[in-house]
């Protein structure tokens, strides 16, 4: 069994910039686990634990899907979170398209993992890069200000754009200091 996932790493620049943000000083009252910075990436889907042998299948039937898109191109925008109605749990930072590429591509590869029965998916795709999590705010006042300061920081990021000419499934191992990420396979767009 492998813990797995399929998602859109991200060029080493961009990972440094994002990197980059959590050089801001966090009040002590917060407690955040900010990304490691080589595990920055745009999730497409996560499947949990699956067999090696149903993975391997995931990554032939995705190609077929997959060879029919072309290399599009990713802008960032800015700083967002989940919930938006509540205390932030996930902070992360958005990105727009300019065409609809990653959207049908992401909706051709759900309705395949439907077909297949893995992961069933009901919150609608939303394009982000996780840049921490947050694991207490603590003082809510202290929290509001870090999060404007990054914000206002991130801001030299937005219009970053880059192109996305494949698709990687990870195999995600958990260790007490975080998570490793290991490309298995990869998918190449239409050039």
């Amino acid at each position: 069994m492998v813990r797995a996932f399929l998602a859109i790493d991200l060029p080493q620049e961009l990972k440094r910039n994002l990197f980059e943000l959590s050089k801001i000083t966090v009040p002590e009252s917060i407690k955040i686990k900010w990304v490691a910075e080589p595990n920055f990436h745009i999730t497409l889907k996560f499947f949990g634990n699956i067999s090696e042998k149903i993975l391997e299948k995931l990554f032939k039937k995705s190609q077929k899907v997959v060879e029919n898109y072309p290399i599009f191109k990713l802008i960032l925008t800015n700083v967002g979170f989940f919930p938006e109605k509540k205390t932030p749990r996930v902070v992360w930072i958005g990105l727009k398209t300019e065409d609809k590429t990653l959207f049908d591509l992401q909706g051709s590869l759900e309705k395949l993992f439907k077909k297949l029965k893995i992961g069933d998916s009901k919150d609608k795709f939303h394009p982000h890069i996780t840049l921490f999590r947050v694991k207490s705010p603590g003082n809510l006042e202290d929290f509001k200000n870090y999060l404007e300061k990054l914000s206002e920081k991130a801001k030299t990021l937005e219009g970053f754009t880059f192109k996305v000419e494949e698709l990687t499934f990870f195999k995600s191992t958990l260790y007490p200091q975080g998570p490793l990420y290991e490309p298995l396979y990869k998918i190449r767009l239409k050039p």
